[in-house]
């Protein structure tokens, strides 16, 4: 009976990593599909089963994506405009969630739910009060046009992620910190962000992700090339009849590698780490 139950446990097992490995696969074809057709030789007009095969590697297609278009000044703008985003964003939402998960003011919760309803609101309706906003502001085809409302538009789920690590944080920490004559902004600073990697890990890869790939507000706020990002692009090679295919995928390709860059050298940080190891002797 003991064998039988572990054999069907190794079958449950391996019944579940097929179904991962099948629904990774799945998930993974868009991704090399793309990049098969990047590196799609010129003589190639498509590639063949499904969008999987081609005749041989050749890095025409990066080479004529350079050639076209200052990528590296875009790519430097598309850096200007997400790092800051992704900071103010880790900078506000820490405050604002440590406010709301440890500190008492007047109607706490109705302003956590308000800020909340702000998720449901998606980018495309924004786009014409936010340009009225730049036009106003006369940040209307500048970088700030594009950090400030990404930043304004990342801070609620950073809030949502942070607050709930930020209230499960043990109490009789905090409490001895203040015993200590440590302020409520040294709590924060010196005691809670730093085993807060894990939620900051998960904010920093969405908003880094979020801003980077933002086409639709970039288009309709930036109009000079010298700042435009990387996004806008694709744009020069998605004609009617997208007579290049090669070489647009070759730019979303390029698109795609600081964002995995980024989430491999934080993934380390999704490991959660202990606290209560803090209060022992």
């Amino acid at each position: 009976m003991v064998y039988a139950s572990k054999q069907r446990q190794v079958f449950g097992k391996l019944l579940v990593c097929l179904f991962l490995i099948i629904m990774v696969l799945i998930w993974l074809t868009p991704v090399i599909m793309m990049l098969v057709v990047s590196l799609m030789p010129p003589d190639q007009r498509a590639p063949g089963l499904g969008g999987l095969l081609i005749n041989k590697v050749s890095l025409f297609n990066y080479r004529m994506v350079f050639n076209d278009a200052p990528v590296i000044r875009y790519f430097r703008n598309s850096l200007i405009i997400t790092v800051p985003s992704v900071f103010l964003v880790v900078a506000f939402a820490s405050l604002a969630a440590f406010a709301f998960s440890r500190l008492n003011f007047f109607a706490k919760e109705f302003w956590y739910y308000l800020l909340m309803l702000t998720l449901m609101l998606p980018l495309p309706t924004l786009i014409i009060p936010i340009f009225q906003i730049n036009k106003s502001l006369h940040i209307y085809n500048h970088y700030l046009g594009l950090i400030l409302p990404y930043t304004a538009l990342g801070i609620p789920f950073a809030i949502v992620i942070l607050r709930s690590f930020f209230s499960q944080f043990p109490k009789d920490i905090e409490d001895a910190a203040r015993l200590d004559g440590c302020s409520p902004v040294g709590i924060l600073w010196r005691i809670i962000l730093p085993v807060s990697w894990p939620p900051l890990s998960v904010v920093i890869i969405w908003q880094f992700m979020i801003s980077w790939n933002e086409f639709f507000l970039a288009m309709v706020t930036i109009e000079s090339n010298d700042i435009k990002p990387l996004t806008l692009v694709p744009l020069i090679y998605s004609g009617q009849f997208m007579a290049r295919p090669g070489a647009m995928f070759a730019i979303l390709t390029l698109i795609t590698v600081p964002i995995v860059v980024v989430y491999l050298f934080m993934q380390r940080y999704f490991v959660s780490t202990a606290t209560g190891g803090a209060l022992k002797g």
